[in-house]
């Protein structure tokens, strides 16, 4: 990917505004853009005509699709038995496709909210050989996205997504920003403008930009439409884990009602992202076409955007876990990943900025006959003899019914390994068939704060489903986990 690099002019141009450049450039009138080119004379009621963003600009409602093709290497790391790690690559190919129709709730030029209606949300993927698809539940289509903290997150309010949901809708390119490539400050004729990093952060779907090289430039305007070319890279990270991206490709400005819109996009992306200790890496070429136009906006909509933008609901990023091998499934905190599932036994770990919070092990266990219980102090026995020497002491006991009458046994207990200071929280539920199953969350005794007892989440909301028989074919697991775990 080349560059071209534009040459610095001996002379100053006057600074001259933006919208008075575009009106002697492009040849438009006065009386369509609003303004006067008499200095001091400038009219900012009427945006119409205008290649900028609108400051006075409420909400936008857009219909956009949105398709990614992308063809590369994915890098695991491998841990082994002498403790060290091997990293495995594999070839990756994909094409995703996402149509929806967008509300955007905006305060002076930047969004702070959006309301999406999914008709078209699926991928097909290639990994080492093997394919699969996948597709947005139809109950799932409708979603709003907000920015709780440093990256821009969407929800279903009425059902909760799964980690693979998220994955499909969580586009390379958030449409809701897109206004945010159109410059602001006042510019010189024939001069690109720059992308801020807090704008590249928003458009690209990161968590933090560090450095932006973009730039836009416009090429050409006809038919009140401007085409502009948008070209540079981005550093950045991702769970804080780095990620390099050069960007180039181009966009067109239509002058709608509402002001100047980004009515498509045409980008290659090429990423590099480090591999991270609980993440895949990769290295791909992505292209990236997004279509858009636009479509009446509802002031009822905003003021209800605006509401949720507003209101602090955890609830709302919930995830929802299943295995279908294992028989069961259970609402989790985002922070939550499933890494192995055999059916009888699985690993889950709470991921937060690339370092593991707590891992937790899901196990069958032998069935009781019908009408017998274990007992809580039969548990506590049955820990106290699982962790030997380690034990030190229980904090926390109970049991009660949760779920679909299940009845759960709680136990926390505390102790240490090679003198590190570990807590483990166990959770034995079962029903009155007999059927069993515990989850042992295991974590240093320095981060119970941030697990913030999310097994009680968990425990509370998990449900027995009748077991998958069949296997189906399965889409490529893309991240590693340990198959036989310490605890």
């Amino acid at each position: 990917m080349t560059y071209a690099n534009q040459a610095a002019s001996n002379e100053r141009p006057p600074q001259i505004s933006r919208r008075r450049v575009l009106a002697m450039a492009v040849g438009w009138s006065a009386p369509v853009l609003g303004i006067s080119l008499a200095e001091g004379a400038e009219k900012p009621a009427r945006r119409r005509g205008v290649l900028a963003r609108n400051p006075e600009l409420e909400t936008l409602g857009t219909r956009t699709k949105i398709v990614l093709e992308l063809d590369g290497e994915v890098q695991v790391q491998e841990p082994k038995a002498d403790a060290k790690e091997e990293l495995r690559t594999s070839k990756v190919r994909g094409k995703s496709t996402l149509q929806y129709t967008e509300q955007i709730a905006l305060a002076k030029a930047q969004p702070i909210a959006s309301q999406r209606r999914y008709s078209i949300a699926r991928t097909e993927n290639w990994v080492s050989g093997s394919s699969s698809s996948f597709e947005l539940r139809s109950e799932c289509r409708d979603t709003v996205m907000l920015r709780p903290k440093s990256r821009w997150k969407q929800y279903c309010p009425s059902e909760t997504l799964t980690h693979r949901e998220i994955e499909l809708v969580d586009s390379p390119i958030n449409s809701a920003c897109l206004e945010l490539l159109l410059p602001e400050d006042p510019a010189r004729p024939n001069q690109p403008w720059d992308l801020p990093a807090e704008h590249a952060a928003e458009i690209f779907n990161l968590h933090a930009v560090h450095k932006s090289t973009i730039t836009s430039r416009v090429t050409k305007v006809e038919d009140g439409k401007a085409t502009i070319e948008l070209q540079g890279a981005i550093d950045g990270t991702v769970h804080s884990v780095p990620t390099h991206i050069d960007v180039q490709g181009s966009y067109q400005v239509t002058l709608a009602e509402s002001g100047a819109l980004v009515s498509w996009l045409a980008l290659m992306l090429k990423e590099k992202r480090t591999v991270g200790a609980f993440e895949p890496g990769f290295e791909i070429a992505a292209k990236v076409r997004l279509i858009r136009e636009e479509r009446d906006a509802k002031s009822e909509t905003h003021d209800r955007l605006v509401e949720l933008a507003g209101e602090d609901d955890e609830g709302r990023w919930l995830i929802s876990i299943a295995s279908p091998r294992g028989g069961y499934t259970m609402l989790a905190d985002r922070r939550w990943k499933m890494y192995t599932d055999g059916g009888e036994e699985a690993i889950l770990r709470m991921v937060e900025n690339n370092v593991v919070i707590a891992q937790c092990n899901v196990m069958y266990l032998t069935p009781l006959n019908e009408g017998q219980q274990l007992t809580l102090e039969g548990l506590q026995a049955d820990i106290r003899a699982e962790l030997g020497d380690s034990f030190q002491q229980f904090l926390e006991s109970g049991e009660k019914k949760v779920g679909d009458g299940l009845r759960l046994l709680r136990v926390v207990a505390m102790g240490n390994r090679e003198e590190v200071p570990i807590q483990w929280v166990y959770s034995h539920l079962s029903d009155d068939s007999g059927k069993r199953l515990i989850m042992v969350y295991t974590m240093g005794g320095n981060v119970t704060d941030r697990f913030a007892a999310s097994d009680e989440q968990m425990s509370s909301s998990f449900r027995f489903i009748e077991k998958q028989t069949s296997e189906p074919k399965a889409a490529p697991q893309l991240t590693q986990g340990e198959t036989n775990p310490k605890r």
